[in-house]
């Protein structure tokens, strides 16, 4: 950022948000495909293995073949506008979280058996229309965390897994992600204002891995999976110079900007499996308290005043949220070699703003509730089976009070919600 000042007159440079704030990826928030939607986002240790990839790169081995799934991914958002603070200069924005378009994308999953010791696997998404939405907010508005048009982004998770001796299986994976880097140039004088910024997309790696515990002679599975964090830093260099006839301060300022951030991510998971049914259970935190929101801010009553300050870690007013996940199926069978598995699926999300904080996203505290079926065709003769997935799922969010990085109060009633509809298949090979 270059600002240059003309003559001495008074200014105030209010703050400036370095690209949109937080946001989570589709996946985090509503899962990967029919399966997992069904059965509330809970196999970190069991369950279907075609997107294991991302739920558990360990669990890759939990199938004796190749798996290959893919599911169309629909969500309509039903969300209350977020109210903008009184002390905002700005003229009212035209985006309103009330009138946010639904979001939809296509999902893939693939496991590879490559021997009797090694899975590959690949899950991915890519979202259809709107190919991610970049704001940027002024120190006045907030945004939500976990709901957006900008989670329309695509994501790919690749991993490879091994059995290990005692019935351990360890599976470590790359996520590509997205970032962007730039530079952004104002000049104000007490004439005229000018400004020009360029930004460029890059791709990113987060690493990640899994642990699978699943003994032989007992019915239960244990799991474990780490995510890292994508990084946030921004680099601000700055020099000031003065001249006799006026006041000339150059102010120079690159920085990398996260359209995008994910947080890091741990699970602990369990599946019980007895006869046809099954039991999963997940604990899962996401640390957002890691975040560090790329945000400068300049102000100044006049040349010599003016400041420039990066804000630290504390100004993103978030804290590690925790969701708890349970899903259950039970499969029937109906003749000819066919079964239809009925699941179904709770998770609790609490919020990640922390009390008494101030922050430019609203994440209110949500339980939600989902319900599928899975109708499978009977094998060929060389035992390669179809499924037809499908499942609906059901956010509800709880009502919240927070600040926004200004200090004024943002207040929401409860009464929001988000319905999903996913539907695809799968496919033994």
């Amino acid at each position: 950022m270059t600002a240059r000042v003309l003559g001495w007159g008074s200014f105030y440079l209010c703050a400036f948000t370095l690209g949109p704030q937080a946001s989570a990826n589709v996946f985090d928030t509503y899962g990967q495909g029919a399966s997992s939607v069904a059965l509330g986002n809970a196999i970190v240790a069991g369950g279907p293995s075609a997107f294991a990839a991302y739920t558990n790169p360990a669990a890759l081995t939990n199938s004796n073949r190749s798996e290959l799934a893919t599911s169309l991914l629909a969500t309509q958002f039903r969300l209350k506008d977020i109210p903008d603070s009184p002390g905002g200069k700005l003229p009212p924005q035209s985006f309103d979280e009330s009138q946010a378009e639904a979001i939809q994308g296509v999902t893939l999953g693939i496991n590879l058996k490559l021997n009797s010791f090694v899975h590959a696997g690949l899950a991915g998404y890519m979202p259809q229309g709107n190919f991610g939405r970049l704001r940027g907010l002024s120190p006045y508005q907030a945004s939500y965390l976990s709901f957006s048009e900008q989670q329309q982004k695509p994501a790919i998770f690749t991993a490879l897994a091994v059995k290990l001796p005692a019935d351990f299986a360890l599976g470590l994976g790359a996520y590509y992600s997205l970032r962007a880097k730039g530079v952004l140039q104002v000049s104000l004088s007490n004439i005229e204002s000018e400004g020009r910024f360029d930004l460029v997309m890059e791709p990113v790696v987060v690493p990640y891995g899994g642990v699978l515990w699943s003994p032989q002679d007992l019915p239960v599975k244990l799991g474990l999976t780490y995510r890292a964090a994508q990084e946030t830093q921004s680099e601000i260099a700055s020099a000031f110079a003065f001249s006799t006839e006026d006041a000339l301060l150059p102010f120079d300022a690159t920085t990398s900007l996260v359209p995008f951030y994910d947080p890091a991510m741990l699970r602990l998971g369990a599946s019980w499996t007895s006869g046809a049914s099954a039991l999963h259970v997940t604990l899962e935190q996401s640390q957002w308290s890691k975040f560090k929101a790329p945000l400068v801010t300049l102000s100044g009553s006049d040349v010599a005043a003016l400041s420039q300050e990066l804000n630290p870690a504390k100004n993103s007013g978030l804290k590690d949220a925790l969701a708890y996940k349970v899903g259950a199926s039970r499969s029937i069978p109906m003749g000819s070699d066919e079964t239809l598995e009925l699941r179904s699926g709770l998770e609790f999300h609490s919020s990640a703003n922390e009390s008494g904080k101030s922050s430019s996203v609203i994440d209110p505290a949500r339980w939600t509730i989902a319900a599928g079926a899975a109708w499978t065709l009977a094998a060929d003769q060389e035992g390669h089976r179809l499924s037809l997935e499908g499942a609906l799922q059901h956010h509800q969010l709880s009502a919240i009070k927070t600040r926004s990085l200004k200090g004024t109060e943002l207040s929401l009633k409860s009464g929001s919600s988000l319905q999903t509809v996913v539907g695809g298949l799968s496919y033994v090979l």
